[in-house]
């Protein structure tokens, strides 16, 4: 398996209010690339594995784990959002859904 793809998990910025400023604040989002390989899901067999998948699903590998926490995840442009995981060895793979807006970014 080739890990040539490339997933950009997104874990927003936090936002609250500064009383010396008189305004909301927020951090900037903090962005992590990493080599994967992406799947698009063959209904019958992926079913058995993850249950149930819809058409903007999508399978993503990834040789190390990430454990860190996210809000979303960039592929190829297009934004989803963590459904499930599994572990198998020392390789993650993660069940992600997209959104309607997730083409129009």
């Amino acid at each position: 398996m080739r890990y040539t793809d490339k997933v950009t998990f997104i874990k927003q910025g936090d936002s609250h209010y500064d009383p010396d400023l008189g305004e909301n604040v927020s951090t900037e989002p903090i962005e992590v690339n990493r080599w994967c390989h992406v799947v698009t899901p063959t209904m019958a067999k992926s079913a058995l594995v993850f249950g149930n998948l819809q058409e903007s699903d999508l399978i993503i590998h990834l040789k190390q784990p990430y454990k860190d926490t996210y809000d979303y995840c960039l592929v190829s442009d297009g934004k989803y959002f963590f459904v499930t995981q599994k572990t198998v060895g020392r390789r993650q793979i993660i069940l992600v859904r997209g959104n309607d807006d997730a083409n129009r970014n």
